[in-house]
């Protein structure tokens, strides 16, 4: 439709007149069988449509100020958004006003000039850049029940080849062919009709055929929607993907109608274009869809179902269910199933579950997936048979078999093998290693934990830019030598070390793991907590286990050394062919039913610590 001033629809309405004239004198035979009258479908709509593009406005002296924001302070004063495409309006240039007082139509006529066209629908004044004009002559076979007919340029008369012509009450359209000729199938011959033509680069135009004098006004009971134009260029149209499965037909009537959408209580589809629909079902919002093998529609309001695959031009609300795979141009709401792959172009609330994978923009609630999850943005659960890449995680938990990968995660992460964030994160779990910048919670990897800040880092080095590093040597009551590297960060750390028994004994070696606290940690004094396993073994047949929990006191000799020492609590257990030595205050000794015999124990252990 489109939508003009009343100067320029009296030149319209001339410019049509003389189309009529010369439609008379080169068929008189096809003015006598039934179309009667040729008038813009926009004239009648201009009456009560237009409230916004014909308000008087009122705006100061503009100096050099672009474009674009100009309209945005129309469209705010005015409780409206302007739709444009960016790549056809001029947004960014320059624009000088000096002072205007007038209809918002001659405004837009005085920036833009007459080679764009204004639309008015609920919200949204649409701009669209439309330098060409067209006409149409058809006539209606009521035994065919087919309207046929030709677009032709006004200024050159010729045919218009891949012109979209469509009847909004029937929901069917249909695609011009190389001379402009079209053939459209109708529902209802009988009725009236009001064929709409829409092309690239030229302004809608319409056609009324009148069976009767009187024209029914309740007749036109469909429901339209628009979609303003997001300009990310992230609709099915821009998938490789999905074009695969969208005939070049489709396409071309997408672009030519743009983003006016009708709704439907159902359709059928075969594969796309083979639909209850025809070729108009891209411009159908439905709430109920089925499609045997494939469909194409332009969203779903309510429960879609496919064998093979569902592709959407815009939203989804409800659920959607394919055996292969869904796509989806605009955003998700609800849930959505599919055998092998999920991808939803824009945001996405609910739960999605693919055999293999999902993809999103933005996505809250659940994830499920076979491999993996990919997102740009995600807040909830996710779980993914190998990994999850999400570029900023906001809350919630991610459970991977492998890793978990993105820049920011501000919830909890669990991997198989390693989690790996750029940025901020909260917790991480995995079972060799995280990988973060900046950690708010804790870090559980058995391996080691990289990060520029982590107060609570768990595992057995930990390479924290600004926590706490030392190595020390120590003995204990059991005369051992002890080497043991400690790091982690401000509360938490890590401990791995050997050790070596001077002597005659078989139990000459150990091995230290463990982690441990920074209780206080004074400029001179600090207190340090820790849970340390070593294993104990001559390297061939003997080895017991002691498991100690130890309290270490300490005392700064300046910022690189700090002498410690305190008591152990220790748990040994051992195999009475092994000949643990315990010379610690020996507090009770269990044998249990295999013969192991578990020790507890009090000892002590000091040495000197290199800090850094």
């Amino acid at each position: 439709m489109l939508y003009v001033a009343l100067p320029r629809l009296m030149k319209q309405v001339y410019d049509n007149t003389q189309s009529i004239y010369k439609l008379m004198t080169i068929n008189q035979k096809l003015i006598t069988r039934g179309l009667a009258l040729f008038i813009p479908a926009l004239f009648c709509t201009q009456l009560y449509a237009q409230n916004n593009l014909m308000k008087e406005i009122s705006i100061g002296e503009i100096k050099q100020q672009r474009m674009g924001s100009v309209l945005d302070k129309i469209a705010s004063k005015g409780n409206f958004y302007f739709a444009y495409n960016n790549k056809t309006i001029p947004a960014d240039s320059m624009v000088s006003v000096a002072g205007y007082r007038g209809t918002l139509f001659s405004l837009l006529d005085k920036l833009l000039g007459d080679s764009y066209e204004f639309k008015e629908v609920p919200g949204y004044i649409v701009l669209r850049h439309a330098p060409g004009k067209l006409y149409i002559t058809a006539e209606v076979d009521k035994e065919l029940a087919i309207v046929k007919g030709y677009i032709n340029d006004v200024s050159g008369q010729k045919g218009i080849p891949q012109a979209s012509v469509y009847e909004k009450n029937q929901l069917v359209a249909t695609l011009t062919n190389d001379r402009g000729y079209f053939e459209l199938r109708l529902k209802n011959p009988g009725g009236p009709l009001s064929l709409s033509v829409s092309k690239e680069e030229y302004r809608d135009t319409a056609l009324y055929i009148l069976p009767v004098v009187n024209v029914d006004s309740k007749h036109n009971n469909q429901n339209y929607k628009y979609y303003p134009d997001e300009g990310s260029g992230n609709g099915v149209e821009h998938s490789r993907f999905a074009r695969f499965f969208i005939s070049s037909k489709q396409l071309v009537q997408g672009m030519n109608l743009g983003n006016f959408f009708a709704t439907s209580p159902y359709q059928v589809s075969l594969v796309p274009g083979l639909s209850t629909h025809g070729m108009y079902n891209s411009q159908i919002i439905d709430k109920v869809s089925y499609n045997l093998l494939g469909g194409y529609t332009a969203g779903i309001n309510g429960v879609e179902a496919a064998g093979i695959f569902n592709i959407n031009r815009k939203d989804v609300n409800g659920f959607q269910m394919a055996g292969i795979f869904n796509v989806v141009g605009g955003s998700l709401s609800g849930f959505e199933i599919a055998g092998i792959y999920n991808n939803v172009l824009n945001n996405s609330s609910g739960m999605q579950v693919a055999g293999i994978g999902n993809r999103t923009n933005n996505f809250k609630g659940a994830q499920v997936a076979g491999i993996a999850n990919l997102d740009q943005e995600a807040k909830g659960f996710q779980m993914a048979g190998l990994f999850n890449n999400v570029k900023n995680f906001t809350g919630g938990v991610q459970v991977a078999g492998l890793f978990n990968t993105g820049k920011q995660a501000s919830g909890v992460q669990f991997a198989g093998l390693f989690n790996w964030s750029t940025g901020q994160t909260g917790s991480q779990m995995a079972s060799l290693f995280n990988v973060a910048k900046k950690v708010k919670g804790f870090q559980l990897g058995f391996l080691f934990n990289v990060a520029d800040s982590s107060d609570y880092p768990i595992g057995i080095i930990n390479f924290i830019k600004n926590g706490e590093k030392s190595l020390a040597i120590s003995t204990d009551e059991n005369l051992f030598t002890h080497l043991d590297f400690r790091s982690g960060g401000r509360v938490m750390y890590g401990l791995i070390g050997a050790g070596y028994k001077f002597g005659d004994a078989w139990s000459k070696y150990a091995l230290d793991l463990g982690f441990g606290a920074h209780i206080i940690n004074h400029s001179k004094f600090s207190l340090n907590g820790e849970y340390v396993v070593e294993l104990i073994t001559d390297t061939k047949k003997k080895f017991y286990q002691t498991q100690s929990f130890k309290l270490l006191p300490g005392y700064k000799l300046n910022k690189l050394l700090r002498l410690f020492a305190g008591p152990t609590f220790d748990i040994t257990g051992s195999d009475p062919n092994d000949d643990a030595q315990i010379h610690g205050w020996e507090l009770s000794k269990h044998i249990g039913t295999d013969n192991n015999i578990t020790t507890l124990s009090i000892g002590v252990t000091g040495g000197l610590q290199f800090v850094w």
